[in-house]
């Protein structure tokens, strides 16, 4: 008898444990998608701040900047980073002004570094 009423029990709390479960999957799922906006965010910038400054460059399918001209030679590009420049924070507590973006772009030859003071969008 104790073994069918811890049947039933399991039975009973399947579905409350299944339901449980979904959130924790959703959560997951967005985290993904907001993880492919940034990307996405990401490789546009760099492409814009290239083409702002006239630097010729070579992206893959999903858009990623894998090559750029630097002085009529072509440089595999293997990483980008990019960091923000923040004003400092005054005295009256008002929020940081981002005044541009530091691009490093990570080289077999080297890392090479462009200042924009193009906004992220």
């Amino acid at each position: 008898m104790k073994q069918i009423s811890v049947l039933i029990l399991g039975l009973l709390l399947l579905p409350a444990i299944s339901q449980a479960q979904q959130p924790a999957s959703g959560r997951v799922r967005a985290l993904k998608q907001r993880a492919e906006t940034v990307v996405k965010q990401k490789n546009s910038f760099v492409v814009m701040v290239l083409t702002a400054y006239n630097i010729p460059y070579q992206v893959n399918d999903q858009g990623v900047v894998t090559r750029i001209q630097v002085r009529d030679q072509w440089q595999d590009v293997t990483a980008i980073e990019i960091v923000p420049l923040v004003d400092r924070e005054t005295d009256s507590g008002a929020p940081s002004r981002i005044r541009g973006h530091q691009l490093y772009f990570f080289t077999v030859d080297g890392i090479l570094d462009l200042f924009s003071d193009l906004t992220i969008h």
